[in-house]
């Protein structure tokens, strides 16, 4: 059969890491299409619908000023908006949603529907053979196309099956096939796959639950939005509610042990550490006498709720005894029992920070099948595949972002560096330079970097800079101008600090512990029209001020090591003044840059040095 299509850019899954590769690559200028096995299914959230969280939030920030689609979607369809952490310092609050599912999948495939030129397509791919200029592919059902650059966003598919006790089936999710040729297909041209495991709880009828036995948890009296872009009001009413397993469900969870696909080695690949299943928070803190549960609305409808903290592989009737002996749920009705699922992923020390394969030229991954977790961390591989494929198509340098300019960049770093045998979860303790990286400052770290490649257009970009202007003027001024006491005074109400009396500048005030951005700017700069995001930015940069100043220098260190770059394809065997095994190591690793070659395992300080010598005089 004759190819049928040829694009620049094909997207192989529906999912968030794909909607972002394909929405970036589009956006970008080159021909592209994603390949789904279900348009219906784009965007479908398999777990939890929330969005964000504690470092999670940041990335959605940071996807968000490079022009990416989650924050937009997560505003239209989110119906609970909390920011974590707030009792802590803003370089580690986090943004969190809880969505409307249904409506979140509609939003996406609408924004992608959107983007004239780019083209949805529907089936499941089962070969592709890669060539020197391009990659062939076959549909199961015998179509043929070819692309320049192909990007696998196939989630948790490859060769999949689920697991509810000892009963298996084939599939990633309730209802949809597994991607079996495609694992086959990989295999075959020697990417290193590796087997790892996730699961899901227990989805029961809110009909069925005795709220009164629960806590109520409702959204912030003032949401924030993901999107700077966001000028609507957010739907904020959803409520959620907490409450906590006994000691008479871990009696009763326990007593399944025995049929636990997990324990009894059924599942050969590790679940996610930080998101463990509920029989494996029993099996390592059988001490603890309980473990808070929230119960979450999948749908502004509430057709269903979502166990969160109850993921699951035990028999059915075990999980269903266990759910009936906790609190508010002694007669839940179960509309769909939990299960884990087993899949291929591939190592992702194999792949280029670009996430390109070493392997296959042209071939790039992004998301769960990476060896992550979560729809944040696999929107963001998503955009950077999406972003970085387009690039190779035009001829133009790689866009890698460094640890010290967003948590993408840390979390790309991370996983082409570290050999993982679990699925990878972003926390904020991962970044060194959190301080840099928080949800208030994206803009100024990513939105340049944005626009230079393309991502942005001219006229976002201005409103950015007009801002921008407005904020530098601000800060400016309170270091100028002052404040009279009694103004000082109203702004450190309540703050148990000793009142002052005479003038005192701005910028001294603001520094002060405690201080309310919204407080201190309607009565030191009433004409402000600066928004509540902007307000706490530079809270934040006066806040940390004393920190930048220790860390700037060591960050500037950074920066010019991970800009000297390297060719993949250099010949490390032939610098003789490196060790055998330096060599050995950088020639696996095939580094980038030179702060990338600094991270390869065993590789030490006067390794690097060296190779800047021998830069230097090749």
């Amino acid at each position: 059969m004759a190819i049928s299509a040829k694009y620049d850019v094909v997207v192989v899954g529906g999912g968030h890491a794909g909607i972002e590769a394909a929405h970036a690559a589009w956006k970008l200028g080159v021909k592209t299409a994603l390949l789904t096995m279900s348009i219906d299914a784009i965007g479908r959230m398999s777990c939890n619908p929330a969005v964000g969280g504690v470092a999670k939030g940041q990335i959605v920030r940071d996807i968000d000023a490079l022009g990416g689609l989650m924050g937009k979607l997560t505003d239209r369809a989110g119906i609970q908006f909390r920011m974590l952490n707030k009792s802590k310092g803003p370089a580690v609050w986090g943004p969190r949603a809880q969505c409307d599912m249904d409506y979140y999948s509609k939003c996406a495939r609408e924004a992608l529907e959107k983007c004239s030129g780019l083209e949805l397509l529907e089936g499941e791919l089962s070969v592709f053979t890669p060539s020197i200029s391009e990659i062939d592919l076959q549909l199961l059902d015998g179509r043929k196309i070819s692309t320049k650059t192909l990007i696998i966003t196939s989630g948790t598919f490859l060769a999949s099956k689920m697991y509810t006790g000892l009963l298996q089936s084939i599939g990633g999710r309730v209802g949809e096939p597994s991607a079996d040729e495609l694992s086959k297909t990989l295999a075959a041209l020697k990417i290193p796959l590796r087997r790892l495991k996730t699961g899901t709880p227990s989805r029961i009828d809110p009909d069925s639950v005795d709220f009164s036995e629960c806590e109520v948890q409702h959204g912030d009296i003032d949401p924030w939005p993901f999107s700077d872009s966001t000028k609507v009001p957010l739907r904020n009413d959803a409520v959620c509610w907490i409450t906590r397993t006994t000691l008479k469900t871990h009696e009763i969870l326990r007593s399944g042990f025995k049929d636990s696909p997990m324990f009894s080695g059924i599942i050969k690949g590790k679940g996610p550490r930080y998101c463990p299943s509920i029989e494996d928070k029993i099996n390592r803190f059988g001490d603890k006498d309980g473990h808070q549960l929230f119960l979450e609305p999948e749908t502004a409808s509430i057709g269903r709720i979502y166990i969160n903290g109850f993921s699951s592989s035990l028999p059915a009737e075990i999980q269903l005894e266990a759910i009936h002996s906790i609190p508010g749920l002694s007669r839940a009705k179960v509309c769909q029992i939990g299960y884990a699922v087993e899949y291929d992923s591939v190592d992702a020390t194999s792949l280029f920070p670009t996430l390109e394969s070493k392997q296959v030229s042209g071939l790039y991954f992004a998301g769960q099948v990476c060896g992550t977790s979560g729809y944040e961390e696999a929107a963001g591989q998503g955009l950077m595949a999406g972003i970085n494929a387009a690039l190779k198509v035009k001829g133009e340098s790689p866009f890698i972002l460094g640890r010290s300019e967003s948590y993408i960049g840390v979390m790309l770093d991370d996983l082409v560096n570290t050999l993982l045998d679990e699925p990878y979860r972003m926390f904020t303790s991962r970044a060194e330079y959190r301080l840099f990286l928080r949800s208030d400052n994206a803009e100024k770290r990513l939105k340049d970097k944005a626009y230079a490649i393309g991502m942005l257009s001219k006229d976002e970009f201005a409103v950015y800079e007009s801002k921008a202007v407005e904020i530098a003027k601000i800060r400016e001024r309170m270091r100028s101008e002052s404040g009279t006491p009694e103004q000082i005074n109203e702004i450190i109400d309540g703050l148990g600090q000793a009142s002052v009396n005479e003038r005192t500048r701005w910028v001294s005030v603001l520094r002060r512990p405690g201080i309310e951005p919204e407080k201190f700017f309607k009565i030191a700069f009433p004409e402000s029209t600066l928004s509540r995001r902007d307000k706490l930015f530079i809270l934040s940069e006066e806040m940390y001020a004393g920190f930048f100043e220790r860390q700037e220098k060591e960050i500037r260190e950074q920066r010019k090591v991970e800009k000297v770059r390297l060719d993949e394809n250099m010949d490390y065997m032939a610098i003789q003044a490196l060790s055998i095994e330096s060599r050995q190591k950088l020639a696996a690793a095939r580094p980038l840059s030179l702060g990338q070659a600094a991270r390869v395992p065993g590789i030490r300080p006067v390794d690097i040095t060296v190779l800047m010598h021998w830069l230097e005089n090749h």
